[in-house]
């Protein structure tokens, strides 16, 4: 019969619970100031054209995906009362 193996933590590891509980160290109001600061200047913005390219490519998108399903809407209109026997109001206009 085979042996049952010991978890490799030993008997003594409890599941679930921390093995040590760290403090946090308490920054100044100062030091948080200057290490936002420090994080900010790491940033990468974008340029003034690129951000007007990005929104024209975004402008463009949305009317063409605006025609799209205009055109799938009437398609499936026109089906539905041709196919259907219900009288579909505006369908002449």
């Amino acid at each position: 019969m085979a042996k049952k193996k010991k978890p490799a933590g030993g008997p003594d590891v409890i599941e679930g619970k921390a093995a040590e509980v760290k403090k946090k160290k308490r920054t100044s109001p100062l030091e948080f100031i200057q290490q936002v600061r420090n994080e900010a200047a790491k940033v990468t913005w974008t340029s003034r054209n690129e951000t007007l390219v990005s929104t024209v490519m975004v402008l463009i998108m949305v009317a063409i995906m605006a025609l799209f399903f205009f055109g799938v809407d009437q398609g499936l209109r026109f089906a539905v009362c041709n196919v259907l026997p219900i009288d579909c109001v505006g369908a002449n206009n």
